[in-house]
């Protein structure tokens, strides 16, 4: 263990108590998971709810929601809250692309289109294929996806596609497009390659600058008047420099350079 990580962890445990964090949705497989049990062994009892990161920030301003830490994957979302926010570090990114599960009904189809032997767009333009993606007035996911879309295969090729930006027949709540996706009732969706490592997908990026590897970075905020503002740090440093950047990292997120 690196000195620095030795400190961070030392401060953890220093501060048992409550953390309440609101979080990217994209982030709920290691924040529920090894986040949630290593914070525990540290005696922080860690409170998340996650969700789109703008249904999210909406919450925190109006007055609904009032977490000690908030996660975004869209820093403007951050920078909107203004006053709220105490301090905020941008320190990750990852990118938007196609996942699938193994035993989806059209695993061999993607495999294909991942490996290269089928073009990315004639096996999403599959008859009776069922796509899956979020809310893009409600989880910046969805926006992204739009714009990925458009941007690769034009407004034309991105509409036939998606249908309108609303298309109930698509969307769903973060939460649950992933449940979706584990049972079948989605063949596919459009997800972060965060969030297809974490949950054993295969994924595909979309291709270039379609992917908005330069654009989908993830935000930490401690907000001010924070109800537990010692643990809310010890949150922060966890995730920027402790235990909890090994285990983003293995989930698929990339750490900025400090």
């Amino acid at each position: 263990m690196s000195a620095l990580t030795g400190a961070t962890a030392a401060r953890a445990q220093a501060v048992p108590g409550t953390v309440t964090v609101l979080y990217a949705g994209s982030l709920v497989t290691p924040m529920e998971g090894p986040v949630k049990a290593a914070l525990q062994k540290q005696g922080i009892d860690f409170q998340g709810e996650p969700g789109g990161s703008k249904a999210l920030a909406h919450l925190i301003a109006a007055g609904i929601r009032s977490p000690d830490v908030f996660i975004s994957v869209d820093p403007a979302l951050v920078v909107q809250l203004g006053s709220l926010v105490a301090s905020a570090t941008t320190f990750a990114g990852t990118s938007l692309g196609v996942a699938w599960t193994p035993h989806s009904r059209y695993a061999a189809l993607f495999d294909r289109a991942a490996d290269g032997g089928t073009p990315l767009e004639d096996a999403l333009e599959t008859p009776g294929l069922r796509i899956g993606r979020t809310d893009p007035l409600l989880d910046p996911k969805g926006q992204y996806t739009i714009e990925g879309v458009t941007m690769w295969l034009g407004v034309d090729g991105a509409r036939q596609l998606l249908g309108p930006d609303e298309n109930p027949s698509q969307i769903f709540p973060e939460q649950d497009l992933l449940a979706r996706v584990d049972t079948g009732q989605a063949d596919v969706g459009f997800f972060y390659r965060t969030e297809a490592v974490a949950r054993g997908y295969r994924f595909v990026p979309l291709p270039g600058k379609a992917a908005l590897t330069d654009r989908i970075t993830y935000t930490l905020a401690i907000m001010k008047g924070a109800a537990h503002p010692r643990q809310a740090k010890a949150f922060s440093d966890f995730i920027l420099s402790g235990p909890g950047r090994a285990i983003l990292e293995r989930a698929g997120i990339t750490y900025r350079s400090p």
